[in-house]
């Protein structure tokens, strides 16, 4: 992890930072100014990852939402269809009943 944070910390520092120092004897080492630039960076990758998890958790809940206004919709269009065939088979009786009755009174 922290190598991870030190190389991209790296790659996105224009300054060419060293957080890795070496000594004259040639060990390594960081300086305090680099632990803390670390811990710092550390902690803003935490909050931009607690930012994220919440723009997750709130997109869920989005599709959630959209999934049920797309059941409602589609009960609508039901109860849309079996009026119009209800309608419709209405029209076709009172058609039939007054045939029948035209065809008796002539």
């Amino acid at each position: 992890m922290m190598l991870l944070s030190i190389s991209t910390m790296l790659c996105a520092n224009e300054n060419n930072y060293q957080f890795i120092q070496r000594s004259e004897d040639g060990r390594y080492y960081l300086t305090e100014q680099a632990v803390i630039d670390i811990a710092n960076y550390i902690k803003q990758l935490e909050e931009l990852n607690k930012n994220y998890l919440q723009q997750i958790d709130n997109l869920k809940k989005q599709i959630a939402n959209l999934e049920a206004q797309i059941l409602n919709l589609e009960k609508q269009q039901e109860l849309t269809i079996e009026r119009t065939k209800k309608f419709v088979w209405e029209i076709v009786a009172v058609i039939a009943i007054g045939t029948t009755i035209y065809l008796f009174i002539k």
